[in-house]
């Protein structure tokens, strides 16, 4: 099954909302980065999230970056969503491993003290930037804040990330649930009961519950969810040996020189999917030849 994401509306227009299964996606993010069990959590709920949020961009060609900068091991990452469902993802430090904290996997110890930052690159002359400090580090809270802060926008934000004994990946997920203006008392009543109600997002999809499941007989309970929309999600690179060229291309003429000069073959790496370009002399020197003439 691929995993989705669901998005719609109350029939009152009350509450928003946004579900997803990303169990393929952040197993497959966990495969290429070879992340320690800790990070494969944090890496998810990241990737549960900028998937959701992406969706909700205008065009197929807008893009999401959900980034933390922070000084833990751990506190460097970022995630990339499209419009189209492409997510890709990069962790500076994918493998060290915490133990854990009072049963919990210890993300705190793992991000440290920085911030939280979306970046939306809607085709405008600049992105979007908006930024939080990191003051719960569950990623979920992180965004439940950033909602209030940045957006003015009354959220409710759950993600989680269900690990195997061994290791791997078995449940991963998440929803997104928002106040719209003027949402009735009565509304606003019913949700937060709701939520107290609520157990773990993924414990529940663990017992076979279907992201529009969940939203419909827990999370939206008697508020009359409507479904508007599904999209399929997967994790993609978009990187090339031609996009790679073009980077060549940015670097000074008389670091191509010394390339060259070398007369070896030049390797790069894309750190989002872990592939290797390697480009010959022949190739160097046209590079070093188009940007001459450029």
């Amino acid at each position: 099954m691929n995993d989705k994401i669901v998005k719609g509306i109350t029939k009152n227009k009350d509450v928003r909302f946004f579900a997803c299964q990303a169990t393929q996606t952040v197993s497959k993010a966990a495969e290429l980065h070879d992340l320690s069990t800790t990070n494969t959590v944090l890496m998810g709920r990241m990737i549960a999230a900028a998937a959701m949020l992406a969706s909700d961009l205008k065009n197929t060609k807008d893009n999401l970056s959900l980034k933390i900068d922070a000084d833990g091991p751990s506190g460097k990452v970022i995630v990339t969503a499209t419009k189209n469902g492409d997510v890709k993802a990069y962790m500076r430090n994918p493998r060290n491993e915490f133990p854990l904290k009072n049963k919990q996997f210890d993300l705190p110890a793992a991000l440290g003290d920085g911030y939280l930052t979306i970046i939306k690159d809607i085709g405008m002359k600049n992105p979007y930037v908006g930024q939080v400090e990191l003051r719960y580090k569950t990623i979920a809270q992180d965004l439940t804040y950033y909602f209030a802060q940045s957006e003015q926008l009354p959220s409710s934000v759950g993600l989680g990330v269900l690990i195997f004994p061994g290791g791997k990946v078995r449940q991963a997920g998440g929803f997104i649930v928002q106040l719209m203006p003027d949402a009735s008392e009565d509304t606003i009543s019913k949700l937060e009961d709701n939520l107290r109600k609520f157990p773990n997002y993924t414990d529940v999809m663990d017992m076979g519950y279907s992201s529009q499941q969940i939203i419909e007989k827990f999370i939206l309970k008697d508020l009359q969810p409507l479904v508007k929309d599904t999209q399929d999600f997967r994790y993609r690179c978009n990187c090339s040996k031609h996009k790679f060229a073009n980077g060549l291309k940015l670097l000074e003429k008389s670091e191509l020189e010394e390339m060259l000069a070398e007369k070896k073959p030049v390797k790069v790496d894309c750190h989002f999917c872990n592939t290797t370009y390697e480009f010959t002399p022949v190739e160097l020197e046209k590079i070093l030849a188009d940007k001459n003439n450029s």
